[in-house]
């Protein structure tokens, strides 16, 4: 009877994770959430011209695209469809679901089904790396995710190094966070032939593509890797420092302004966030956690030492670990082991303590309700953020017509910075227009025509031929 109600469970929890997922996409797509890099992205499909391979071709001779052949040609696919159909784009938000059903199906051949499912499910709602999940661009992000979790299966499952190694070497042909954690494949790895095998035939055709194929082939070819700066000790503590504060400050800071913005969540947000930590409770509260201990001790202690890889990326590149804005987009590999080592820790601990079963459940159901509520809450940020810019640029359109500007530079001033920091709406910063590129898909968006009328940031540019400031909803011309 106890079995076939676990069963019931857990057939229940796995509907509501797709449910979740499938609603938070659907209220992305719904609402045209696009900000940042996607703006320019979409914009710049209106122009495509010539086949698909030409494009393709010229899509991947980029700076940011020549390191990332294997992304590069899924996104520019995107692109290229979505030409004539601005909605296709957005089929780039459901690389996120895709890559939970992998973890999900890997966390369950390694673990439990239990554990696979509230794997999934924090991973889903994480407060780290937001922009992977809302914005279709970073799909690259998703992908890197998938072929790494199916890498780390075949060589702890299904001890094949060869085909492990070809997924790792999609992932970092996908997005680069994954890299250092090569060192966890070959902690895994079981003999040291094998993994002479595995780091030479990653690393070898990583260095070959990279270092000879990359720069031969492509013209605009950059090298984003920059190893020089490891050197850099000021560099070194910076990262140091960011990664702290990620941590043990704007990870809580995040958390608190999630939890005030209960106010502004719909009845289905309500629903979701209450019933998905009940039925999480209601499947741990007969789980056998001391049958596996000292598995959660040794999963805990090798997400740590991941993070700790997965954060050294930063020590190579010039971004910093941050959960704010567009900025956080280089977190993936932490979400997914930071998910691991909350999980783990909090049974090993728990069970160490002598806690119960129903204590430790309300512990994870717990978790489950304030992941999610933070997650929603980011949700309706990213939302909110979109309509922000809208309102921008439709008043901007009102003020032009009415000072009957039809061509020319257009410089705004809205106190971005005030407006990320303190308004309550936003939960992690959410990015608001600041960007050159955002600026042309947004007159389009709002009425105006992007080649007669060209708008920045006054922060980024403010010798323009006309001036405006946005304040208290209204844009008043400055003379």
């Amino acid at each position: 009877m106890k079995e076939k109600r676990n069963n019931n469970y857990l057939i229940f929890l796995n509907i509501l994770i797709i449910v979740y997922n499938l609603y938070i996409f659907l209220s992305v797509f719904q609402n045209k959430a696009i900000l940042t890099d996607d703006l320019a992205s979409i914009y710049q499909s209106e122009f495509i011209s010539g086949s698909y391979f030409s494009y393709i071709f010229s899509f991947l001779d980029s700076t940011t695209m020549a390191a990332r052949p294997v992304s590069g040609l899924v996104m520019g696919t995107l692109s290229f469809l979505s030409h004539n159909n601005e909605s296709v784009y957005f089929i780039g938000l459901l690389f996120f679901p895709l890559s939970l059903m992998v973890i999900y199906w890997v966390a369950q051949k390694m673990l439990s089904k239990e554990l696979a499912l509230l794997i999934t499910l924090l991973y889903s709602c994480s407060l780290i790396g937001t922009s992977i999940q809302f914005s279709s661009i970073m799909l690259n992000s998703n992908l890197a995710t998938i072929f790494f979790v199916l890498s780390i299966y075949y060589i702890y499952v299904r001890k094949n190094v060869v085909v492990s190694s070809l997924f790792f070497i999609a992932s970092v042909l996908s997005y680069e966070i994954f890299l250092p954690l090569i060192l966890l494949h070959l902690f895994l790895i079981k003999g040291n032939k094998k993994r002479i095998l595995f780091a030479a035939l990653t690393l070898g055709i990583i260095v070959i593509f990279r270092k000879i194929i990359q720069p031969n082939v492509f013209v605009n070819s950059y090298q984003r890797d920059e190893v020089s700066r490891i050197f850099e000790l000021k560099r070194v503590m910076q990262v140091v420092v960011f990664s702290l504060k990620l941590f043990f400050k704007d990870l809580f800071a995040g958390i608190y302004r999630g939890l005030l913005n209960i106010r502004q969540m719909n009845v289905l947000d309500v629903i979701l966030s209450a019933i998905i930590p009940w039925i999480v409770f209601k499947l741990f509260s007969d789980y056998d956690f001391k049958n596996k201990l000292q598995d959660y001790k040794k999963l805990s202690i090798l997400s740590l030492v991941s993070i700790l890889f997965g954060l050294s990326i930063f020590l190579f590149s010039s971004y910093i670990p941050t959960l704010f804005g567009f900025n956080n987009r280089n977190l993936g590999a932490i979400r997914l082991f930071y998910t691991l080592f909350i999980i783990s820790g909090v049974i090993f601990l728990s069970v160490k303590l002598k806690m119960h079963n129903k204590t430790i459940s309300i512990f994870l159901a717990g978790l489950a309700f304030v992941f999610i509520i933070t997650n929603i809450s980011v949700k309706n940020s990213w939302i909110y953020a979109s309509r922000f810019n809208n309102k921008l640029f439709g008043t901007l359109k009102t003020a032009l017509k009415d000072n009957h500007i039809e061509n020319g530079e257009i410089c705004l001033e809205y106190d971005v910075f005030n407006e990320l920091k303190n308004n309550p709406k936003l939960t992690l910063r959410e990015p608001l227009f600041y960007d050159d590129w955002e600026g042309p898909m947004l007159c389009k968006m709002n009425g105006i025509n992007p080649q007669r009328i060209h708008v920045y940031n006054m922060v980024r540019k403010a010798d323009c031929e006309f001036k405006f400031l946005y304040k208290n909803g209204r844009m008043i011309r400055i003379k």
